[in-house]
């Protein structure tokens, strides 16, 4: 690092909200130490990793989903749902509908032919994880795990759905 390097280290504590001491308590790292480093004017290099995985894990607990806004069936998806049910006279919002309802007939060949993505825009997590019964009667144990692990990635805030 440049000899300023405890002008950037300034900076960037600024710009991600933290304090010394409270980069020296969340680091593990004796106060003295970090405060020794004005000083001296040099920021070892670790402390700038270090300080940038605090950033992140800090901000993956402040995250919050954003709210689901209410999808409506655009020609594509319209497509994609009377692909799945292939010879079938069904319309798209009646293939949502009896999905939504739970109904096995309807379920499978939903989830199997759509893509995730898909899935994502026209049902809810809600209403994934209404559909996770029916799912283990449905699927295997592999794909089952899938859609219970987005829910629980939605719920933690980890996924934007």
């Amino acid at each position: 690092m440049q000899k300023n390097s405890n002008y950037h280290f300034n900076k960037a504590l600024k710009y991600y909200g933290f304090n010394k001491k409270e980069f020296a308590q969340k680091c593990k790292i004796p106060y003295d130490t970090v405060a020794g480093w004005k000083r001296g004017g040099h920021v070892p290099e670790y402390a700038f990793v270090l300080l940038k995985q605090l950033a992140f894990l800090e901000n993956v607990r402040t995250l919050k989903p954003k709210p689901l806004t209410k999808v409506t069936l655009n020609t594509r998806l319209e497509k994609e749902i009377q692909v799945a049910f292939w010879g079938k006279a069904y319309d798209a919002s009646y293939v949502l509908k009896e999905v939504k309802k739970a109904n096995t007939k309807f379920v499978k060949p939903f989830f199997e032919n759509l893509y995730y993505k898909d899935i994502l825009k026209l049902l809810s997590i809600k209403q994934i994880e209404k559909l996770l019964p029916v799912l283990e009667t449905q699927f295997k144990a592999e794909k089952v795990l899938f859609w219970e692990n987005v829910v629980k990635h939605y719920r933690q805030g980890r996924v934007y759905a």
